[in-house]
């Protein structure tokens, strides 16, 4: 295991896609290397010790063999398990030709044609750049938030690449231990769409990925992780591309493998803890009710698209 790092975790209490507000906690990380091959987390819980001064202790991405009540307990912890979801990924040591046959004849078919779309539409001005040196950084980041700063994901939740001093210094150390990678999509020298992958390990991760609206009929996002991963299997130096937690369309196309995988929180025994816990897991749960029944009757895409205009 490796050792434990001091930080917070903060939970966003939403409905739907909208925060109602955030609570933070002192936190330590159990963090592990990535491997998709790991066996299950063992059931019941075990109970773990809290390192002193922290909260709760995470144990992120930990593969589960079902999914697992959100809230159980222990002698030494309240345990809080969220994110149970599929993490798709991609083995790099395939080759990308390899990848590439995983697709339907129609699917690479279309994929290769919304690239002559919007290459034609660009008139030759379209250029698919790519970044990772230290010096790269502050441009990069630069021309993704002109781009964020139109995106859904910026309006509604700031789930859009961070405009923080606090972050570009964070790339910026990524970048000189060669584990920063970053793509933008340009027509006429004018960012339409940026994707952010930083390296753990031997894995590439799936940080931020959006698209100016204007330009969304030609489908930019797609077509960037469709270059960019073609550039990411040249360089043949790690092994996986991990989409992280969370299902999506676009992890379920590009993704080639899966594995049903989940956060677990070890909160210690306190009052604030508790309340904390229960209520974020009620309104979770109310959320994903409310959810389904939008999806059911079809109102969930446009109650989004709607938004989006705000």
């Amino acid at each position: 295991m490796d050792k434990p790092l001091n930080d917070r975790v903060v939970f966003r209490y939403s409905v739907g896609d909208i925060c109602l507000f955030r609570l933070g906690f002192r936190a330590s990380h159990d963090n592990r290397p990535f491997d998709p091959h790991a066996a299950p987390v063992s059931i019941p819980l075990e109970p773990r010790e809290i390192p002193k001064g922290s909260a709760v202790l995470l144990c992120s991405g930990r593969i589960i063999s079902h999914r697992l009540w959100p809230i159980q307990a222990t002698r030494s912890a309240l345990c809080y398990v969220r994110n149970q979801v599929r993490n798709h990924y991609i083995d790099l040591s395939q080759g990308f030709e390899k990848y590439e046959q995983g697709f339907s004849g129609k699917t690479k078919s279309t994929l290769r044609r919304k690239v002559r779309k919007i290459m034609d539409f660009a008139e030759g001005t379209f250029e698919c750049r790519a970044y990772r040196d230290i010096e790269s950084v502050e441009g990069f980041h630069r021309l993704a938030r002109r781009v964020a700063a139109q995106t859904y994901q910026e309006k509604l939740f700031g789930g859009a690449i961070p405009a923080a001093s606090g972050f570009v210094e964070e790339m910026r150390h990524l970048a000189s231990e060669d584990r920063f990678r970053g793509f933008l999509l340009l027509i006429k020298d004018t960012p339409i769409a940026y994707l952010y992958v930083p390296v753990s390990e031997d894995r590439l991760i799936y940080g931020y990925l959006g698209h100016d609206p204007e330009y969304a009929i030609w489908s930019p996002g797609t077509v960037l992780l469709y270059l960019a991963l073609e550039r990411l299997f040249a360089e043949r130096k790690l092994r996986y591309f991990d989409f992280t937690q969370g299902e999506g369309q676009t992890k379920e196309l590009f993704g080639r493998a899966n594995f049903l995988r989940a956060d677990i929180y070890y909160f210690r025994w306190t009052a604030r803890n508790v309340l904390a816990v229960c209520a974020h897991a009620a309104m979770d749960g109310a959320s994903s009710a409310i959810g389904a029944m939008l999806e059911g009757v079809g109102l969930r895409s446009r109650i989004r698209r709607l938004l989006r205009r705000f």
